[in-house]
């Protein structure tokens, strides 16, 4: 199957609870890809880390949306929570975990809204 050459929009109520259709859905984009279990597992560690980190204290009318875009070799999910607030300091596990897992990430607060975005790359080449 051809890798998800168009943007994959989600919208979720900021709900730790629903966290699990993000890592589905992200998961789900990286199986058109030559990852491996351990590619996998690493990007539901950064959409479980840093989505949950954007929703940390939002209300119950917060929205957190996301963005999964594919290519021959990567998945890039970027993350937005509108008028959220400043976001809360990465706990060192989980930028241990980040690092461990080759997650290129950055975060902004971006005018009020929280913002991340990562990128992981497949381990193995695709042929």
């Amino acid at each position: 199957m051809a890798p998800t050459l168009r943007p994959v929009a989600l919208h979720l109520p900021a709900d730790p609870h629903l966290l699990r259709v993000a890592r589905v859905t992200v998961t789900s984009v990286a199986a058109t890809l030559p990852f491996t279990l351990q590619d996998v597992e690493d990007l539901r560690i950064a959409v479980d880390e840093l989505a949950a980190r954007a929703i940390d204290g939002c209300g119950p009318d917060a929205t957190l949306e996301l963005e999964i875009v594919a290519d021959d070799a990567s998945v890039t999910v970027s993350g937005r929570v509108a008028a959220a607030g400043a976001l809360a300091p990465l706990h060192p596990v989980a930028a241990e975990l980040l690092a461990m897992a080759h997650i290129d990430h950055e975060e902004a607060d971006a005018g009020g809204d929280r913002t991340f975005r990562f990128t992981k790359r497949a381990q193995v080449p695709a042929r």
